[in-house]
């Protein structure tokens, strides 16, 4: 269950719910405006604010991402597709404390304090899912790709594709066993086995208080991972160095679900950022985040050799990549109603370096100009309005305490 546990730990990384009404916290770190109007950079900003206070709301998410460009494999055996729509009840306030924790153990070197921070997080995180309701449906179909890799390697065989049903509700996730095991009569039967069919529930929250509180502060490398990102979000000499290589648009205004919106297009020119001292100096930033979150000495030699590779790397990558980030903000009230991210990066310059340097490339890569593509849809909607969560009815509550391990993996 530690996998699962991590999972949960991340998610307040994105959770649009991050905040509270009252403005006595510290602001979010402002967001890049470019050459927008006054006016404009005032929208996103409010918006932003909005977002903060949100308790309850609707989502969607699409998400696809893959590998085109391989002549001996199909596009479509490369490709991940992930379809999910929730709805979602937190309190914001118990979110805004995490973040404020998280700024807060970042600038503190002594471990005692680290250790208080941590003890501190964890409470707060346990109190976030004990009150947080969620009720989640999710499809998702793998690449075929990776399925006939992981039936060679001998590993279970997996479903091309499965549906996810679950809701957490009072700090006990709730799985719909036999909507996971649609298609499958294989799973279908190993779950019968052991009894694990309908509605199953677990008491999550006291879960993830063991795993924990089990791990101490300076090994949990799912906390640093989500302190470092939070420090990351907000540093300022990352901020400036990225501020020139940030290009913020207003689009065409339209209209969704009724609603006026402003939209816009944020995008990264990395072509020009790794062409300049900036990336050299940005590299270094992040270097120096990872040893902090590492807490291990950086070797000079090592890191000057690794910023060396990265920056070239970063070239071959520059030439045709696309970083892209669209936002529809309503004018009248700017709530956040569709957000979509879009990454492209073109892999050919960085396989003929490979293949330039004596590396053996794989069969199914040589000659290959692959594109790598990741988009990423939201929609939010029902702003403080969402409908209720509510039991599964006919639920059967299993303690995680009397499964032997075979089985709390498979739930997990």
């Amino acid at each position: 269950m530690q996998f699962l546990t991590t999972i949960l730990m991340s998610v307040l990384l994105w959770w649009p719910g991050s905040g509270v009404a009252q403005r006595d916290w510290e602001p979010l770190p402002p967001p890049f405006c470019g050459e927008l109007s006054e006016a404009d950079c005032q929208l996103l900003i409010d918006s932003q604010e909005l977002m903060r206070t949100v308790s309850s709301f609707q989502m969607s998410i699409s998400m696809q991402t893959g590998v085109r460009g391989v002549p001996s494999i199909a596009d479509e055996d490369l490709t991940f597709d992930m379809h999910a729509n929730a709805i979602l009840h937190t309190d914001p306030e118990l979110s805004e404390k995490m973040r404020q924790l998280i700024l807060a153990a970042g600038v503190e070197d002594d471990s005692e304090a680290l250790a208080d921070s941590y003890e501190k997080m964890v409470e707060i995180l346990l109190q976030f899912y004990e009150t947080a309701a969620m009720d989640l449906q999710m499809q998702m179909a793998l690449p075929q790709a990776l399925l006939d890799t992981i039936e060679q390697e001998g590993e279970v065989p997996l479903l091309d594709q499965f549906a996810i049903e679950m809701r957490l509700l009072d700090g006990y996730m709730y799985i719909n066993m036999d909507r996971l095991a649609e298609g499958s009569p294989e799973l279908r039967a190993q779950l019968e086995r052991e009894r694990l069919n309908g509605w199953i529930g677990f008491d999550l929250v006291s879960q993830m208080r063991s795993d924990l509180l089990r791990s101490p502060a300076n090994t949990d490398e799912s906390l640093r991972l989500g302190m470092g990102l939070g420090r990351l979000i907000s540093d300022e000499a990352i901020r400036r160095l990225l501020d020139p290589y940030v290009i913020v648009e207003r689009l065409d205004d339209r209209q969704h679900d009724g609603e006026q919106v402003a939209v816009f297009r944020t995008s990264l020119d990395f072509a020009r950022l790794a062409s300049r001292p900036d990336f050299s100096r940005l590299l270094r930033l992040l270097v120096d985040y990872a040893g902090e979150l590492s807490g291990e000495a950086v070797n000079e030699q090592e890191v000057g050799m690794a910023l060396l590779a990265f920056q070239m790397f970063a070239n071959l990558l520059a030439r045709s990549s696309q970083f892209e980030m669209l936002q529809a903000i309503g004018i009248d009230t700017p709530y956040l109603y569709q957000q979509t991210l879009s990454i492209r990066l073109d892999l050919s310059g960085l396989l003929a370096v490979l293949a330039l340097a004596g590396e053996e490339l794989p069969a199914e890569l040589r000659g290959a100009k692959p594109i790598f593509t990741l988009k990423i849809d939201y929609g939010y909607s029902d702003f403080d309005t969402a409908p209720p969560v509510e039991k599964p009815a006919g639920a059967k509550i299993i303690p995680l305490d009397s499964l032997d391990q075979e089985t709390i993996n498979l739930i997990s």
